[in-house]
């Protein structure tokens, strides 16, 4: 079991990237299967803006950027590579001595 799995999904967004950086679509693909009602276009949508939020907030760090021109994930739009920022990592720290998964 995931330390973070059945937690609000910005928290799952920071352990997916604990081993390191993953561009936007690997991360919305992989976390739509994990929560009920993200796996299609809208919750994959909900999961790139989340993490457009943790990088507004420093949490993550933007690394790399490239246009899906071949519609890899959402054709024509920017495709982000992110990592956890020093910030990231201290919160991700915090969160797994504090958090504790629901039960669903």
């Amino acid at each position: 079991m995931k330390m973070m799995e059945n937690t609000p999904i910005k928290f799952r967004i920071l352990e997916f990237l604990e081993d390191g950086p993953k561009r936007t679509e690997v991360i919305c693909e992989a976390l739509a299967k994990e929560y009920a009602g993200h796996d299609n276009d809208y919750g994959k949508a909900k999961i790139k803006y989340d993490c457009i939020e943790l990088a507004s907030a420093g949490i993550l760090s933007e690394d790399d950027f490239v246009i899906d021109t071949e519609g890899i994930f959402q054709k024509d739009k920017l495709l982000v590579t992110y990592s956890l920022s020093p910030l990231g990592k201290d919160y991700l720290e915090y969160l797994k001595g504090t958090v504790k998964p629901q039960k669903v």
